[in-house]
């Protein structure tokens, strides 16, 4: 009886130590299982922001490209004629060859 009790208490000391082990062997398989979506996620979103902005030779293009529209736009201002501009002259025009018409 003796030795019963004992191979009881021994067994039930094992199986609990067991069922302590197994859970937190669980529980840290879980928060490992976790932390690898997170990492899994965190490089996607890097990924993602890596499209999403421009590298620095990207932006010294965009800036050379910006100064070469500017550059064309100040260009077109100074040697194009305004719309106003066109309009009063060709009516000045219109009202000059009129007059020399009518004589």
């Amino acid at each position: 009886m003796a030795g019963n009790l004992i191979y009881f208490i021994i067994t039930t000391g094992i199986t609990i130590a067991i069922g302590i082990i197994s859970y937190f062997l669980k529980r840290t398989m879980d928060k490992i299982d976790k932390l690898e979506s997170e990492v899994r996620e965190s490089r996607e979103a890097q990924y993602l922001l890596s499209e999403k902005y421009a590298t620095k030779a990207e932006v010294a293009e965009i800036k050379a490209t910006m100064q070469k529209l500017t550059d064309n736009i100040d260009y077109i201002k100074e040697h194009t004629t305004k719309n106003e501009d066109f309009i009063r002259v060709m009516t000045r025009l219109e009202s000059k060859i009129d007059s020399y018409c009518s004589r």
